[in-house]
């Protein structure tokens, strides 16, 4: 389960790790106000569960409470990378001179807890595709990130000034182990002109068993009133670039092992049992929202679903124009016309019953391996 972005910021703070003022708003006419507490100038940022708000708008500056208003009424308005924000947290805007990359998360081919950290901002996803991706240390789960492992991250990444930067990255294990999250990403963790450390976003997902750990209150997107909002699916991003479109858990988690060989997954997706043309339309839209996405693997097997319906929603997204490939395992009920419905959309189907076959053919189309 992931939090949002204020949630994720108190997680920082009480780990120590210095986070802007802010203030919370679910309302334009409070907006003003905000402005006035924190001083200005502010950034008004939309609270939703996704990557890349600031390419999508989501994350505008405001110099005066005017113009507060004004964003906060354009970003709460609109959807913001697929989803309608209910809040945008007003944060005081601050002079930055470097930007980071911070983040704990889980290797999935090790099996083992890894830190990392280098270069940040909003073109991270760009400087990792190019190889020019963050500094790894592999780490022994009995142990975490000892000082040692932070300041040779530091020193190798030539990063002034040293100790609030290591400081950060032994918050960020404190975080990540005693709320056993599966991913703490800090982007940017900024150098500011003062020479603070200071932490502009936070992704935090957490383990759903560990949300009473947080002392976070339920969100109305958590649990089955999610499901429900959804129409079924469900949806964790992972921040990678292969989208993932699977109809049951068990089988989502083993084609993300399979995807994690060769590229790292864009997120996970369960469809749940209700496979119709609006569910899979808005599953392939909740994918292609997600930053990055290079290449979509649809993996979904026909028992009493109506996979041919479900290709009628894969089609209408498909008409819309992708430049990305699109690559489906649809076996089951009505199976054969399901497979003309998507090859006429323009999708690549795979009918071998290995799902290792349609990751092969995925891998080639996206260059990869």
């Amino acid at each position: 389960m992931r939090l949002h972005e204020h949630e994720g910021k108190q997680l920082l703070s009480v780990a120590g790790i210095d986070v802007p003022p802010g203030i919370l708003v679910g309302d334009p006419r409070q907006a003003a106000t905000a402005f006035r507490k924190l001083g200005g100038p502010v950034v008004v940022k939309a609270q939703v569960l996704a990557g890349g708000r600031g390419r999508d708008g989501g994350i505008q500056p405001a110099d005066d409470e005017d113009q507060a208003v004004q964003q906060t009424t354009r970003i709460l308005g609109r959807s913001c990378r697929g989803l309608w924000p209910e809040n945008v947290l007003i944060e005081a805007r601050l002079a930055i001179d470097t930007e980071l990359y911070a983040g704990m998360t889980i290797d999935p081919v090790a099996g083992r807890p890894v830190l990392l950290l280098g270069r940040g901002g909003i073109a991270v996803e760009d400087l990792a595709r190019a190889g020019g991706g963050p500094l790894r240390c592999s780490l022994d789960p009995t142990i975490g990130v000892t000082r040692t492992d932070a300041e040779d991250l530091v020193a190798k990444l030539g990063v002034i000034p040293a100790e609030p930067i290591v400081s950060a990255l032994l918050g960020l294990w404190n975080i990540f182990s005693e709320q056993q999250a599966l991913i703490v990403e800090i982007n940017p963790l900024a150098v500011l002109t003062d020479g603070r450390v200071v932490a502009l976003d936070a992704v935090v997902e957490v383990d759903d068993a560990a949300r009473e750990l947080a002392g976070l209150p339920l969100r109305e997107d958590e649990g089955d009133a999610r499901r429900e909002r959804d129409g079924g699916m469900t949806f964790v991003e992972l921040g990678g670039d292969v989208g993932i479109i699977c109809s049951g858990a068990g089988l989502g988690m083993a084609t993300m092992d399979l995807v994690a060989r060769y590229a790292k997954p864009a997120n996970f997706l369960e469809t749940g049992g209700g496979i119709n043309r609006g569910l899979m339309r808005r599953a392939m839209e909740r994918v292609l929202a997600c930053d990055g996405v290079r290449g979509v693997i649809i993996n979904v097997y026909g028992g009493i679903n109506p996979i041919h319906d479900g290709a009628l929603g894969v089609a209408d997204v498909m008409a819309q124009g992708l430049d990305i490939p699109v690559v489906a395992k649809a076996l089951g009920n009505h199976q054969e016309e399901t497979w003309e419905i998507l090859e006429t959309a323009g999708v690549t189907v795979v009918r071998d019953v290995e799902t290792e076959c349609a990751v092969d053919v995925l891998m080639r189309q996206m260059g990869i391996g």
